[in-house]
């Protein structure tokens, strides 16, 4: 509020404003035993002895150290979690794959300049150990995930862990996480901020609905065509800027680094021009051979010795790179603009009458390089205005050129200075303009036979040989938005500006395109701080284990302002056999033989297990079982199959994996036209490492023919149970 009176932005609270939540207090009042005095002695007269017990004995789980997940550490730090002498009996463990980046200063208070580049969950954990040096906390950098290998297994989930905190900025991640607290058994806290506005959920194990249960839409993207020709907002030229970056500096370099043998050997320039129509088709073919032929028929490789010691080579990859960013932006500000314009008139009707140009679509105006002096043409200020942004634009094009052959790190190589630009648009505009390239022939192989496409792409292809046979390895620049000094968030601001002006867009200014180009999620410490504060009213409420009624999902936005809480929802009941219902929480527990516990369960056996656990009666059957997108067992294929009923599940589920036998029983429906996620023998090994494996499994009623899904079934591998 205070921020607020000072800055005059958002709306004051214009009231009185209370937020009880007294149901975390003690139920009696303390006795009058003298409480040892620690970090959290005051907090140990309000809520009592047992509840800070409680949170410094609990292994919590925090996910994410950025702007949320430095508040929470900070919060449970002053809490007293993990003070304890025996980290198995407490401690906070800490994950963050991220590291530190110069923007994230501004909101994550636990991080310095010092830490730029570190870690967070290393910086995180060091900033926590300088207030708090008795908290035990393990930190790693390890993503969590699906198909990832790290700590983060079956056994740590099950016992590694009391409560899990979220502090992520992505849906899938959460998603994950949630599912792990669901399979489980574990509560879940999950806190998100966008700006002023933030939310946060609490998941109570067996009592309410998962994150996953009403999770939010993903936000949609920006289609391509808007992107691509009708862009109306200059976050879509931003977008598209950032795109032509990872084209130009990143893309065509790799692409170029992996052909640079076959463009050596002339022999075999045929077969590869062959196969590139047989895997792109011919117009994307032709596209890629061009690139080829721009990439690796420039003039640098041919003068000089290719050193960075040799003022000649280095004057020649300047030279070159500015006539390709020249070329650059005269196809992309002019030739496109007309070639748009030429395809749809500013007065042409769509299909349904109505004006074209109407609506969001903004017509273009092409772009070009016209000399002050200029004779032939009238420059007006506007002009002046393109020739400084076109003269932006080759500048920072061509020093990111120059770096594809010459290393960054070799400081000032590449630098162009704005005169060198300008001298070079100067020349290049009196040969342009004589040239006329709007009027170039474009060549359309819709038409054309295989023949006629092998020989224009071979034309282009000749034309890349010379460089080639240098055989050069191109540098790749990866965009890095918190680097001043590199030019990239420069070429795109550029890039944005040039393509705004041709669509009458207003431009933006650096720091706004670094934070659209950079995906820089808004975000406000005063934001973080609020719902991290109501993550930790929450943890204390399921530390405590209250009623569901006592939790309260939070959503508040500063800036109306506006808050609201609710009691989370309970979970949905699944209709199953005989009216009988179930939720996301419920599992069916198969174990072993305690008499043979190293003897895995055969598939005629866990059939009568699971038929006795759930009770079934003689007209209804087990119908179908599956792991994950394997089908594993259904009864119309395999009920009189002997041998099948004789082996052991884990052995019929590992078959599944690896076999290639799709006309069976290997692909459920969700799986078909899927990729794989990871490679079989990968997964069969995890497989080895669980204790259990959890199967979806299907009932027929015998009666009806009517199906029901059972909870999961989790089978207890060799008889070890939990």
């Amino acid at each position: 509020e205070v921020l607020k009176a000072a800055t005059g932005l958002y709306n004051p609270v214009n009231q009185f404003l209370l937020y009880d939540c007294d149901e975390i207090l003690q139920d009696n009042q303390s006795s009058d035993e003298e409480i040892e005095p620690s970090l959290s002695s005051g907090q140990a007269y309000i809520l009592g002895d047992e509840i800070c017990t409680k949170l410094s004995t609990s292994r919590l789980f925090l996910v994410g150290a950025g702007a949320i997940g430095c508040e929470l550490l900070k919060n449970l730090a002053a809490m007293g979690s993990g003070l304890t002498v025996d980290a198995d009996d407490g401690c906070i463990v800490l994950t963050d794959m991220d590291t530190i980046e110069k923007s994230n200063l501004s909101r994550q208070l636990l991080f310095r300049d010092h830490d730029v580049g570190e870690f967070k969950s290393v910086a995180a954990k060091a900033a926590m150990m300088r207030f708090s040096a008795d908290c035990n906390v393990e930190s790693y950098t390890s993503r969590v995930g699906e198909e990832e290998d790290g700590p983060f297994n079956d056994e740590f989930w099950s016992s590694g862990c009391d409560v899990v905190m979220n502090a992520l900025d992505n849906i899938e991640a959460r998603l994950f996480v949630d599912s792990q607290c669901v399979t489980h058994g574990l509560g879940l806290l999950d806190a998100g901020t966008l700006g002023p506005k933030g939310n946060v959920q609490v998941v109570v194990p067996h009592e309410s609905e998962s994150y996953g249960s009403s999770v939010d839409p993903p936000e949609p993207d920006i289609p391509v065509c808007t992107l691509k020709n009708f862009p109306y907002e200059v976050s879509h030229t931003i977008q598209w800027a950032r795109d032509l970056f990872g084209g130009y500096f990143h893309r065509r370099p790799r692409q170029a680094n992996d052909h640079v043998a076959e463009m050596a050997n002339s022999e075999e320039l045929s077969t590869f021009a062959t196969s590139l129509i047989e895997k792109l088709g011919e117009d994307a073919a032709l596209d890629m051979a061009k690139e080829l032929s721009e990439d690796l028929g420039s003039i640098p490789f041919i003068v000089g010795t290719a050193d960075t010691c040799d003022p000649e080579y280095v004057q020649a990859v300047k030279a070159s790179s500015l006539k390709w960013a020249i070329s650059q932006a005269h196809q992309l500000f002019f030739l496109s603009m007309n070639e748009l314009i030429d395809k749809h008139p500013v007065d042409s009707l769509d299909d349904e009458g109505a004006p074209f140009w109407s609506g969001t679509r903004r017509a273009p105006k092409p772009l070009r390089f016209i000399p002050l002096d200029s004779e032939e043409d009238e420059v007006s200020a506007q002009q002046v205005i393109i020739n400084e942004r076109l003269s932006q634009f080759v500048r920072s094009a061509a020093r990111l050129r120059m770096e594809m052959f010459i290393s960054p790190d070799n400081g000032e190589l590449s630098l162009i200075e704005p005169e060198e630009a300008l001298k070079a648009l100067e020349d290049d505009a009196i040969e342009k303009y004589k040239k006329r390239k709007s009027k170039e022939i474009l060549h359309n192989l819709s038409g054309g036979g295989e023949q006629d496409a092998v020989s224009l792409i071979l034309d282009e292809l000749n034309g890349a040989k010379t460089g080639a046979s240098f055989m050069p390895h191109f540098n790749l620049a990866d965009f890095e938005k918190d680097d001043e000094s590199n030019g990239h968030v420069a070429f795109v601001t550029a890039a944005s500006n040039l393509r705004a002006l041709c669509y009458s867009i207003p431009p933006a200014d650096a720091m706004e395109t670094r934070r659209i180009a950079g995906r820089i999620v808004p975000a406000m410490i005063t934001t973080t701080g609020l719902v991290s504060a109501l993550s930790c009213l929450e943890l204390v409420k399921l530390l405590k284990g209250l009623p569901l009624t006592s939790h309260r999902n939070a959503f508040v936005n500063l800036a109306l302002p506006f808050f609201a809480f609710t009691a989370p929802l309970p979970p949905e009941e699944i209709s199953g056999m005989d009216g009988k219902t179930h939720t996301i929480w419920d599992r069916v527990v198969i174990k072993g033989s305690s008499k043979n516990p190293g003897q895995e369960m055969t598939l005629s056996r866990f059939l009568k297990k699971v038929q006795q656990s759930v009770k079934l009666g003689d007209n209804a059957e087990v119908s179908s079982i599956s792991y994950g997108p394997y089908m594993v067992y259904a009864n119309f294929l395999h009920s009189d199959d002997e041998e099948l009923l004789s082996t052991s599940v884990l052995d019929m589920v590992k078959e599944a994996i690896t076999s290639e036998d799709d006309d069976d029983f290997v692909e459920s429906e969700e799986r078909k036209g899927a990729s794989q996620p990871e490679d079989s023998g990968v997964a069969v090994a995890k497989l080895g490492q669980k204790k259990y494996i959890d199967l979806s499994v299907t009932v027929e009623d015998l009666e009806t023919g009517e199906e029901f899904e059972l909870p999961p079934v989790r089978l207890m591998k060799g008889g070890i149970g939990r």
